[in-house]
């Protein structure tokens, strides 16, 4: 997928002469009203909520590893590239803890500015902790996301595709229990070419 700029007049805003910008795909661009992604933000954050009310488990008593926060919400800002767009873009994201054994699941909200755009990313990333490779405080992670991808060109029309991207990090548990983390994403399908992305936790 990419982002193009339509020269018809079928793409033009009847209130600007401004071009219109939409995503182009292997199948028709899917226009789903910017509210689903507020829903899905929403639905993945309460199940953060809830997810963080649950009983704690007691750690063995041999384990050596730190214990990291109890409300991990986090902060995030970063480059993105997608074919002709350059922007900046910021966020937050909420540590889940693990579906699995070291796999994590990371939902995030990102809004890029730039080159006459807005693109709002809401992801639901799922990563591998490659606890052979690294030990604490270090953390290695890699893996995939699926999200919804919002661009909004000015003065054109908006629209609203599904997306998929690879992604991945390196994270750093402070002695407060707060972790700064790098990470590089790329996309797979329908989604940024290229994100390079600082975060840390607030909480």
């Amino acid at each position: 997928m990419g982002i193009v700029t339509a020269p018809g007049s079928n793409y033009y805003s009847p209130h600007t002469d401004a071009p219109a910008i939409y995503l182009t795909g292997k199948d028709t661009v899917m226009k789903i009203p910017g509210r689903i992604c507020l829903f899905f933000l929403i639905a993945m954050f309460a199940a953060g909520a809830s997810f963080g009310q649950t009983d704690p488990v007691e750690a063995p008593a041999e384990t050596t590893s730190h214990s990291t926060s109890n409300t991990p919400f986090g902060i995030r800002a970063g480059y993105t590239s997608w074919d002709n767009i350059s922007q900046f873009h910021v966020g937050a994201h909420v540590y889940l803890g693990e579906l699995w054994p070291n796999v994590l699941f990371t939902p995030n909200i990102e809004v890029g500015f730039g080159d006459s755009v807005t693109i709002a990313t809401v992801s639901g990333d799922v990563a591998y902790n490659f606890t052979e490779f690294v030990s604490f405080p270090w953390s290695l992670y890699g893996g995939g996301s699926l999200s919804f991808n919002y661009v909004n060109p000015d003065g054109g029309d908006s629209n609203t595709d599904l997306g998929l991207s690879g992604l991945i990090g390196v994270t750093y548990t402070f002695a407060n229990d707060h972790k700064g983390m790098t990470e590089i994403r790329f996309g797979l399908l329908d989604s940024p070419d290229f994100k390079l992305t600082f975060g840390y936790t607030l909480f």
